[in-house]
């Protein structure tokens, strides 16, 4: 499964690893991963403005149980927010059109698993999404790595398939939009347009995992509730970070089922116009 990564992204999963072990945990949690990629990468401290590895570590030593460290040649699994983690860095890489899947998109993967502790200690430490893929997206451009803007010919489908589309002003893999538009139209849901605000949750005290489901806040000595403590959500097809601004109109604003998002911009071109794959459009390049 990680024949796409890069040698840096490997060594994350092996720092990982070694991370669990040294905890005694019987899997490979969000915060190994994340302990393992800025054991590996250490210039990624500059998305993480308000943190460092001391304090990093601090934190997850508060947060994980006493246990017996665990010998390294015992295999431990993914646990089942890490899995996602790495789906959402393969996603990630896709979004940008990189072919290969670096720290930088497991760094974006673990902020996109946003209940999990890794996420929460990144956004304390600052981490902010749209810009580090801004930035990825200006470096691609000036190691004119393949996939960015890449020129095709003819209009349609045909040519979205090979191509990138422009949404926030971020180049993204057609392929990929295309089939998040397609999930998005399995159901016929009705999308009303809402100001994002912040929702409130319950988290497990013994595991610091969230939920939605604010009857659990019933248990009062299990779980906490959080009033407004979700404070981002993302657009369901291009990942654009939904928060409570009223100044910022693209990030405060979207339509809802009810469940997922959609950003405006995805809504119009997507939802709006349902023949934008199977039309000519300048912003397919």
């Amino acid at each position: 499964m990680f024949e796409r990564y890069t040698e840096k992204a490997r060594r994350v999963i092996f720092f990982s690893r070694y991370e669990a072990s040294h905890y005694g945990s019987p899997e490979i949690d969000t915060e190994h991963l994340l302990l393992g990629l800025i054991r590996e990468h250490k210039t990624l401290y500059r998305w993480l403005p308000k943190t460092d590895l001391k304090t990093i570590r601090q934190r997850v030593d508060e947060h994980s149980p006493m246990r017996m460290s665990i010998p390294t040649n015992v295999d431990l699994p993914l646990s089942g927010d890490a899995r996602r983690v790495l789906k959402y860095a393969a996603d990630e890489a896709d979004r940008l059109s990189y072919r290969n899947i670096g720290t930088e998109h497991l760094f974006l993967g673990l902020l996109d698993e946003e209940g999990c502790f890794a996420a929460m200690l990144l956004r304390e430490g600052g981490a902010d999404a749209a810009n580090i893929r801004l930035e990825l997206v200006e470096i691609a451009k000036q190691q004119s790595m393949p996939g960015i803007h890449k020129s095709i010919g003819g209009p349609g489908y045909g040519a979205a398939s090979g191509g990138t589309i422009e949404i926030h002003g971020v180049p993204r893999n057609a392929e990929r939009i295309r089939e998040a538009v397609q999930r998005c139209r399995m159901y016929n849901y009705h999308w009303d347009k809402r100001s994002w605000t912040n929702v409130d949750i319950v988290i497990a005290r013994r595991t610091g995992k969230v939920s939605f489901n604010l009857r659990l806040a019933d248990d009062t000595e299990n779980f906490d509730l959080v009033k407004g403590g979700w404070k981002k959500d993302h657009c369901f097809v291009c990942r654009w970070e939904l928060f409570e601004s009223p100044n910022e109109t693209d990030h405060g604003t979207g339509y809802t089922n009810g469940h997922d998002w959609l950003c405006t911009e995805c809504y119009t071109k997507f939802w709006e116009r349902p023949d934008f794959f199977s039309s000519s459009y300048s912003d397919i390049t």
